[in-house]
């Protein structure tokens, strides 16, 4: 599966409630939508979504009594809806693939913090077809922060896994790497390790949290990890965890990574 085309504009965008710094530092923000076109997908699959680091909540007047949910859990009724419905895309499996980095504490008022996304998954499990996916360096499932998840079966959670999904072959690493010691983190050498270790059967797409750097000084990320993938080279790698203006670029052999850092890209022919 290759990517033709993406369109730089956002088809929709949905506005959501922002952790800030301190009690009632929160602000609303806008969540882009964009579309992307692909050269193939497999058979009975009319698109595909992906998304990462959903850091924020709904808007109170779009809650319900219990007070805002997160982000994920309450985008997907509203992509199902909104989004894909006017796109003439609601026919067809739906896949979803998730990078990670889906919580944000209950009080908007601190970034970064960890917790349970679980709601996340299975909030987009219950609208899609499939969903594909890691945890970040914030996502817990519960109150060991290194414990995976216990899904129903068309939810796969990938921390240093593969899965064959209608044909696509999809393997995925989640977290980050820093000091070992600490949550969904291992150190460059392991997790170039592991990445290796992934790649060396054929690989349609890669997901990870962190992920390569780019060819331009302003798409961050790790030149350990772009090494890895230029040589082995994955189809294409969906990653999240540090931001770039324009979601899509290109590596040495041709490698294409997206990234969907606080951002979803719909992929359809």
């Amino acid at each position: 599966m290759r990517i033709l085309s993406i369109n730089s504009e956002p088809t929709i965008v949905i506005p959501f409630l922002n952790a800030g710094r301190g009690p009632g530092g929160f602000y609303e923000d806008r969540l882009p939508i964009q579309e992307a076109v692909v050269d193939r997908l497999p058979d009975g699959v009319s698109a595909i979504i992906a998304t990462a680091d959903l850091q924020g909540r709904e808007r109170f007047q779009d809650s319900r009594d219990a007070g805002p949910r997160l982000l994920g859990e309450a985008l997907p009724s509203r992509l199902a809806t909104d989004v894909l419905y006017g796109l003439g895309l609601n026919d067809g499996g739906i896949g979803v693939l998730l990078a990670g980095d889906l919580y944000t504490v209950p009080a908007l008022d601190r970034r970064g913090g960890s917790g349970d996304v679980t709601a996340v998954w299975k909030a987009f499990g219950d609208e899609f077809a499939w969903v594909v996916g890691l945890a970040g360096n914030h996502d817990t499932f519960g109150a060991d922060p290194n414990a995976p998840p216990r899904f129903s079966r068309h939810l796969h959670f990938l921390d240093n896994g593969r899965v064959n999904i209608d044909g696509l072959k999809i393997a995925g690493l989640g977290g980050i790497i820093g000091n070992p010691r600490r949550p969904r983190r291992r150190s460059e050498e392991q997790y170039a390790e592991c990445l290796e270790a992934l790649l060396r059967h054929q690989t349609d797409i890669l997901i990870t949290h962190d992920g390569p750097n780019g060819p331009l000084q302003e798409l961050r990320g790790s030149p350990i990890i772009r090494e890895v993938v230029e040589r082995l080279k994955p189809s294409l790698v969906v990653r999240g965890h540090a931001h770039w203006k324009q979601p899509l670029s290109q590596l040495s052999g041709g490698v294409q990574v997206l990234n969907v850092d606080a951002r979803v890209v719909v992929l359809h022919e």
